[in-house]
């Protein structure tokens, strides 16, 4: 049988190398992982910067932005009359204030656009060509022989914006790859303007400033809009490197930097060559220091209480909380018209710097503390150790050296206030403790006038020579105050008063005057108890007028309101001044106001509140009325002035030397030497001023009574008046009419006649004037031991 033959076949192919196919398909699979990795990280890229921008909707609304800048304190220059900036209110990282794109020059403009971003008009947000080849020369390959920057203008808005400003490893990556994305969303969603404009408002320069419309104040005392070509370079030069070309620190490398800029500017057509070699010629000439504005970061005290004045009116017409206030007023860029008089201000810190104890011994004494600040002058043991006590609950005490402090304020007779400091010495932190505004402090007798004796004129209960007897209201066997001290060492202090009757010695007679004396039982004219500051005369008055009338008019006319409506309802509180808490300094300078013409303002620190577009956002809420007549209040200024102008007076001799212009005061010692008060007014100003310890504290026993004086608080004051009064024109307190001056009987306090032996001038009200004296001085008509001489206490302080 024959073979079949079989089909013939295709030749095959000769195989490759094995090795070349295995590359080749590594290669090809590498390919396509390499896209599908880069297409997930590209969905991935995209989700990320898609998530971690979801919220930039209110960081990056340049439609609102221009809402947060600082607030503007202004004053008003005493010498011209002109509003001069006081005062800055920031937080502790910003201080800006916004200029529109049409008052900042176009040389400024340029500045920053020649050097940080030429192409910034031409380009979508982002130098793609800059930012691939800044991120091969940092991760790959070094091409350039140092780090590049490729951040357009809105790539720095962003970093200022957000503080997204992480910038190596893989952090850095991820910011940066945020920071494109963001930046071609904004260039997409505003004009090129909109963003210069951000940009240069948001610009950090040396500190805390930020803005180019700062920065023309701060170096160069102008506005903006002001800057000529060389400063304009300038202050674009600072913001390469602030601590590098800070304008004080480093002047030469900063006109080096200016030179580059203004060079560039040229190259780039934006100036001629002329303007480049004028302005590179230029010294660098920056504004002398102003001290009139507040360059130190430290606010002062007046600017403290200012910015808790204006957070807590903002509450109440908003209806925030503190927080949410303070925000507002730190990034509102409201201009706050304050009250302030930079002069007067300037001059109370310098004397309350008080230099080698000038004017306010330091009395040192220790105190103990639960817990020792960076501030306390904390005591140690002989082996270096601190020295402690542990009680016997276990709480560790720490011992610390303390010293007087001090308060001062001034009022005009409008209410405004004027200057305040709040405690002696250099001021090193803002909003720190202001005992001219926020500590209250028992009055001593400086609550007399403002009460008993002015409500004992108003009323007609008592006029300038009202015999009034110096001895007690109250006799040790009325058995009506008891005797503390005697019941405390006898244990009975938890009796009754029905109960104590038992005891004759548990009892006192009161009041007792300065000293301990319990007066002579003579019969002296008011004016005379007042100038003293006899506490039997002046409770004798309150007496009459009544302790709730005077807690009512001072509590809600005068408005010392941290006054007790419970607990200082009393003669002592409301005469003798031993009230639970007191009134601060500022309230009882302003509570004097009614000395001048009878008027009372309620204290205030600004007078208007502009938003950042001028219009008036707030306006104080202070009042303003009648608290006396015209009359009480010019006899009330009359006989203030015998504290200064007798020979009697707490405060005799110690009036201020100001071109003949008269003055009144009021001494004030609390129990014990705690607080020491002295309350002044001139013509143009009402000034309080305070001095103890922060915990009350005998002053005698660190000071020594002779030390321990009001004659301290007075001298502050004269000091002050007759420095800030030096210039002003001669001033006298209004004279009101139907106020009379008549002699009167010295024996009997009415009116003089003839047969009257010894007589004086007083001041009365015209609708309420004494009798005339018919007595027959052959006898002693009014006392056994009429008061023929007044006895001469210019060097005590009787208070």
């Amino acid at each position: 049988m024959p073979r079949r033959s079989r089909a013939p076949r295709e030749p095959e192919e000769k195989s490759g190398h094995p090795v070349l196919r295995f590359l080749g398909r590594t290669l090809v699979t590498l390919v396509c992982l390499g896209i599908m990795a880069g297409s997930l990280a590209a969905v991935g890229a995209v989700y990320y910067v898609v998530q971690v921008t979801a919220n930039d909707g209110d960081l990056l609304d340049l439609d609102n932005i221009e809402l947060s800048q600082s607030s503007l304190v202004v004053a008003t220059d005493p010498d011209t009359g002109a509003q001069v900036e006081y005062a800055t209110l920031r937080s502790s990282n910003s201080h800006r204030v916004w200029a529109d794109l049409e008052q900042i020059p176009t040389n400024l403009q340029y500045a920053f656009i020649c050097t940080e971003d030429k192409d910034f008009y031409t380009e979508p947000g982002v130098n793609f060509k800059r930012t691939i080849g800044a991120m091969i020369n940092e991760y790959l390959l070094p091409i350039y022989s140092s780090k590049q920057g490729a951040s357009t203008l809105e790539q720095q808005l962003i970093k200022n914006l957000t503080s997204d400003k992480s910038a190596s490893g893989i952090e850095g990556a991820l910011r940066k790859l945020r920071e494109i994305y963001r930046a071609l969303i904004l260039s997409r969603s505003y004009s090129k303007e909109t963003i210069l404009e951000a940009y240069l408002n948001t610009i950090s320069f040396t500190g805390t400033i930020q803005g180019v419309q700062t920065a023309a104040n701060e170096y160069f005392n102008k506005d903006v809009s002001q800057l000529t070509l060389w400063e304009c370079a300038s202050i674009a030069s600072i913001t390469k490197n602030p601590t590098n070309y800070n304008p004080y620190t480093n002047p030469e490398n900063l006109i080096h930097r200016r030179n580059f800029l203004l060079y560039n500017m040229w190259q780039q057509g934006v100036i001629s060559e002329d303007d480049y070699r004028n302005a590179a010629a230029q010294p660098l000439v920056l504004a002398e220091e102003d001290d009139s504005k507040k360059s130190s970061s430290t606010t002062s005290y007046f600017t403290d209480a200012l910015f808790n004045e204006v957070v807590k009116d903002i509450m109440a017409k908003e209806g925030v909380d503190e927080s949410t206030a303070q925000s507002m007023l730190y990034t509102g860029g409201y201009t706050i018209e304050a009250t302030v008089n930079p002069k007067l201000q300037t001059a109370m810190e310098n004397l309350m710097l008080n230099a080698d104890d000038a004017y306010f011994p330091a009395g040192w004494h220790e105190e103990e503390v639960t817990s020792i600040s960076d501030d306390d002058v904390q005591v140690y043991n002989e082996d270096g150790t601190p020295k402690t006590r542990t009680g016997e609950d276990g709480t560790v005490y720490y011992c610390r050296n303390v010293r007087t402090q001090a308060a001062m304020v001034t009022l005009d007779y409008d209410g405004n206030v004027l200057a305040m400091v709040g405690g002696l010495g250099e001021k090193t932190k803002s909003l720190s403790l202001n005992r001219a505004y926020g500590v209250t402090r028992q009055t001593g007798s400086t609550i007399k006038p403002i009460g008993a004796y002015a409500l004992g004129i108003e009323y007609g209960l008592v006029n300038w020579s009202t015999m009034l007897n110096n001895s007690p209201l109250y006799l040790k066997q009325d058995m009506v105050i008891r005797d503390e001290d005697y019941c405390r060492k006898n244990g009975l202090m938890g009796l009754t008063d029905k109960q104590l009757k038992a005891y004759p010695n548990a009892w006192r007679s009161w009041p007792r005057n300065y000293g301990g004396n319990y007066g002579d039982n003579s019969d002296l004219p008011l004016w005379n108890g007042l100038a003293r500051s006899l506490n039997t005369i002046a409770i004798r008055v309150g007496d009459l007028v009544g302790a709730s009338n005077i807690f009512n008019f001072v509590y809600n006319t005068l408005q010392l309101n941290t006054l007790d409506p419970v607990n200082d309802v009393g003669l002592a509180q409301m005469v003798m001044g031993s009230q639970t808490h007191g009134v601060t300094p500022m309230a009882l300078a302003a509570a004097f106001q009614i000395f001048y013409d009878g008027e009372y303002t309620t204290p205030h620190l600004y007078t208007r509140v502009l938003d950042r577009d001028g219009n008036i956002y707030m306006e104080s809420n202070d009042t303003s009325y009648q608290a006396l007549t015209p009359q009480t209040a010019y006899v009330m200024n009359r006989l203030l002035k015998n504290v200064l102008f007798s020979s009697v007076g707490t405060a005799s001799g110690r009036y201020p030397n100001s071109n003949g212009m008269e003055a009144f005061g009021k001494t004030g010692t609390a129990s014990d030497e705690k607080d020491l008060w002295f309350v002044g007014g001139t013509p143009y100003y009402v000034t309080a001023v305070w001095w103890g310890y922060d915990a009350p504290y005998d002053m005698t026993k660190t000071l020594g009574k002779q030390q321990a004086k009001t004659r301290t608080c007075v001298m502050a004051w004269k000091a002050l008046m007759e420095q800030v009064q030096a210039d002003l024109p001669y001033k006298a307190f209004p004279a009101a009419d139907g106020v009379v001056e008549r002699s009167y009987c010295t024996q009997s306090g009415l009116l003089a006649s003839g047969s009257c032996p010894s007589t004086a001038v007083g001041y009365y009200r015209a609708d309420d004037l004494p009798d005339v004296c018919n007595y027959s001085h052959g006898q002693a008509a009014v006392s056994s031991a009429p008061l023929t001489s007044e006895p001469d206490t210019t060097n005590l302080d009787t208070d």
